[in-house]
């Protein structure tokens, strides 16, 4: 907890004595093991999982040795009849086991103080070994025990520290908030667990949960609820009929909660309303009808309502991009907006419209007409004041320009695209968009690793990440790190990213998947495997009419045959 370290007869063993990293693994592994003792052929598993048997068990016998010797007896690591211990008649202590045991009397006492006490001495397992798979189970293990002290201790703040959408917690804080009487304290949580449910679930939050928020909207003697508390209710209700498919209440709700937004011109909870509605329209296949209502209605309302609607719909209008249906029709209807923002005389509505026509020309392949339209669109979001358009717009445009061949141009774009990711409305959406494009434009492996990592920060502290934006930075950072070597890092991301692409059926992500998939066969020396996946990919992305990236999962597939 906190590092790995180990003491042999109250002599610390230094840190360069585990020259062979496999050696620290292995005694890592069986520390974290259940009675310390695991079969040979799960260590194979878990430490070697793309080697063949013999590879697996001879690197086994090396760590062995190596390990034995930083522990200067064979005695305290023994394999016999296929079972690997640690220490198995020596006096053995490990943290790992000394706070199990204390979290387990501490909840058996169910005393809030006690369980506060145990919790206190908790650290993060194995920090510089949180990507490696084979440390998964032993982390999960202890990170539930300690949610559950927290919990029991009633530390709700850290427990939300580890899981931003733990229900349970918010839903104690805005009790505790409700016997307080302090309505704002509730309605601030309520919204906090809202978010953190929609961008990391993609879910509501439960009934019980927005009856806690009702009562604090009829407490007694306080003031009479503002409308964006009204509209925050109604979404609420909203979003869990819509989760029941309930989907005429859902939309009934998301309408009045729009009127009333447009009326006390409320942008942002006007983009929430219209998310909502958004949702009701897939489920429905009227998405493309919601849309063009809202956009309408958002350029005679002005005062800036067009971003806050283009913010609501983001996802949507990406996916209809990305979904199934590939980006088939985007041109036309990009241009019925562009007439209806001709009609209208809106500056905003002419930049969405013109960023949709340059998004159209991209996923084609049109390059030249790409480059130009976005930075038309660049252009015209920026004089706008449209701060998720602009930021869109740069990224497509650095989009472009890579594959162009222009990655100086491309780094320059996206960095420029920065400040208004930040100050828009939906920054959770935006900022792991540029960040995917920028790691496309490095020059070297290096360079992208470097952005990678900066990503890997931003999201880190982010308070909300969005799942289906952050695809290309996965897809880019499993590209990254597999030309690395990192496979543990590149395993990580293709693992977030194969679950977003399960959770939006069809369409270039699972094409894009398949590629990732073929970098890290790539990197695991598997030829010809890598080169049967990126050739899979190509002919999922020509599918849905996606030329270039086709084209460079060919020659990546051809890369191979040249080889040979």
């Amino acid at each position: 907890m906190g590092g790995f370290s180990v003491v042999v007869d109250d002599a610390p063993v230094s840190v360069d004595a585990w020259r062979n990293r496999r050696a620290a693994d292995l005694v890592k592994l069986l520390a974290m093991a259940p009675q310390h003792s695991l079969h040979r052929e799960e260590v194979m598993e878990a430490l070697w999982p793309d080697l063949a048997a013999d590879a697996a068990g001879a690197n086994l016998r090396k760590s062995l040795h190596h390990a034995r010797r930083v522990l200067e007896s064979a005695d305290r690591l023994t394999s016999e009849g296929g079972l690997i211990v640690l220490c198995p008649d020596a006096d053995l202590a490990v943290d790992l086991d000394t706070f199990e045991r204390d979290a387990d009397a501490a909840l058996a006492s169910a005393d809030p103080k006690e369980c506060a006490r145990v919790a206190a001495t908790y650290a993060e397992v194995l920090p510089a070994d949180r990507y490696e798979d084979w440390s998964e189970d032993g982390r999960r293990r202890t990170e539930s025990r300690y949610a559950s002290l927290l919990a029991a201790a009633g530390e709700w703040e850290k427990v939300l520290e580890l899981d931003p959408a733990d229900e349970a917690a918010h839903r104690a804080l805005m009790q505790m908030h409700l016997d307080a009487g302090n309505r704002s304290g509730v309605i601030r949580q309520f919204e906090r667990l809202r978010d953190a449910l929609r961008d990391r679930l993609g879910v509501g939050p439960d009934q019980a949960t927005i009856e806690l928020y009702d009562k604090a909207l009829a407490l007694e003697g306080a003031d009479p609820p503002t409308p964006a508390e009204r509209v925050g209710g109604l979404l609420a209700h909203g979003l869990v009929a819509f989760g029941k498919q309930e989907l005429e209440d859902a939309e009934r709700m998301a309408h009045d909660a729009r009127s009333l937004a447009l009326d006390a011109a409320l942008g942002h909870e006007l983009g929430e309303a219209s998310s909502l509605l958004a949702l009701v329209a897939f489920a429905r296949g009227t998405w493309h009808e919601t849309f063009r209502d809202d956009f309408v209605k958002s350029m005679t309302k002005g005062e800036g309502f067009e971003s806050a609607v283009y913010d609501g719909h983001l996802c949507f209008l990406e996916y209809f991009l990305c979904g199934p249906e590939g980006q088939a029709g985007a041109d036309a209807f990009a241009r019925e907006l562009l007439a209806l923002a001709d009609e209208h005389d809106s500056a905003p509505g002419r930049a969405l419209a013109t960023l949709l026509l340059g998004e159209f020309s991209l996923l084609s392949g049109d390059l030249d007409a790409a480059v130009r339209v976005l930075r038309e669109a660049v252009d015209a979001a920026e004089a706008a004041g449209l701060d998720s358009a602009s930021s869109i717009a740069m990224e497509r445009l650095g989009e472009a320009l890579v594959a162009v061949g222009d990655l100086a141009a491309a780094r320059e774009t996206v960095v420029r695209g920065r400040p208004y990711a930040e100050r828009s409305a939906i920054p959770s959406h935006l900022f792991v968009r540029l960040f995917g494009i920028e790691t496309r434009a490095s020059e070297t492996t290096p360079d992208a690793l470097r952005v990678v990592r900066e990503g890997e920060r931003w999201m880190a502290d982010a308070p909300h990440v969005c799942g289906p934006c952050s695809m290309t930075f996965r897809i880019e950072a499993v590209r990254a790190f597999a030309r690395a070597g990192d496979l543990p890092h590149a395993r990580k991301h293709f693992g977030e990213a194969d679950r977003i692409a399960g959770m939006w059926q069809g369409g270039p992500w699972r094409a894009a998947v398949w590629e990732a998939q073929a970098e890290l066969r790539q990197a695991e020396g598997q030829a010809a495997q890598a080169s049967a996946l990126f050739l899979e990919a190509a002919d999922l992305f020509d599918q849905f009419h996606r030329p270039l990236d086709a084209r460079r999962c060919r020659d990546a597939a051809g890369a191979f045959a040249t080889q040979r």
